[in-house]
């Protein structure tokens, strides 16, 4: 995992989250798609970051994660980064930059079938994309003063998923789907360490009864990123940390649950 990049921690939070998106099309980067794959969805999740979907009629998804790999790079595309093993569902993937753009690329098998999800975005895209949704609050607007904000925006945090001590909240969205499905996304600030954010939720969440699926460091260069999966009952949860784009030697914190009904 030594080689994975932060920005595939944007682009895992994007997957586990996408639901709260638009529906508009979306481009998936790689121009020469074989005809037998079935693109199964095509979101534009704003920012311009588009995610697409293939089903492909055949268990071998290292060799579907090859071909398009092999096409992207035709198209001139270049490998950054590359993992196997599960990651946020995927079982291997790769990432590719081109110009100002970035290209992640992530096979797995589901009954019987290899599915392909192709994530394309600008490399500076270090917050997640503006999702259309019931109730969004806005993000804390950077300060003339580029000091961190101290008070919450409005929101609600996780009753079951305690608060990181002495953060801020910067974002809140949700949005319940057909009265079956709840979604909550909540983004906090944070002046501490990526490693000592990832001790406490693996006691917190663990304490409130929390099953950890996953917990991972990421590193690229001298950052730091999180990325830990949980499930409780009918509800799964993804956290991951990045780097603060808008304030120095900040953290923030992303926690996305999904709640389904009985």
């Amino acid at each position: 995992m030594a080689s994975n990049k932060i920005y595939l921690l944007v682009l895992v939070i994007i997957i586990g989250a996408m639901a709260l998106s638009g529906c508009s099309n979306g481009d998936s980067g790689v121009d020469d798609i074989p005809s037998d794959y079935e693109e199964t969805r095509s979101i534009n999740l704003g920012d311009d970051i588009s995610l697409t979907q293939y089903e492909i009629e055949t268990q071998d998804s290292s060799q579907v994660l090859n071909d398009l790999q092999q096409t992207a790079e035709s198209e001139g595309w270049e490998v950054i980064a590359d993992w196997e093993g599960d990651f946020a569902g995927y079982e291997i993937g790769v990432a590719l930059e081109k110009d100002d753009r970035v290209m992640a690329i992530n096979t797995a098998v589901n009954d019987g079938t290899t599915t392909a999800t192709i994530i394309t975005g600008p490399r500076d895209a270090a917050n997640i994309a503006d999702m259309s949704n019931d109730e969004t609050t806005p993000s804390v607007d950077e300060e003339e003063s580029n000091a961190p904000p101290t008070t919450d925006v409005d929101g609600q945090d996780f009753a079951d998923v305690p608060r990181y001590p002495d953060s801020v909240r910067i974002d809140y969205r949700s949005l319940t789907v057909d009265s079956d499905i709840d979604r909550e996304q909540v983004e906090y600030l944070t002046g501490d360490n990526p490693e000592d954010i990832k001790e406490f939720y693996e006691n917190e969440l663990e304490a409130q009864g929390w099953d950890i699926i996953e917990s991972l460091i990421l590193t690229e260069k001298d950052d730091v990123g999180v990325y830990v999966r949980a499930s409780k009952d009918t509800k799964t949860l993804e956290l991951g940390t990045q780097p603060s784009s808008d304030y120095d030697d900040m953290t923030e914190i992303i926690i996305y649950v999904e709640t389904r009904a009985d």
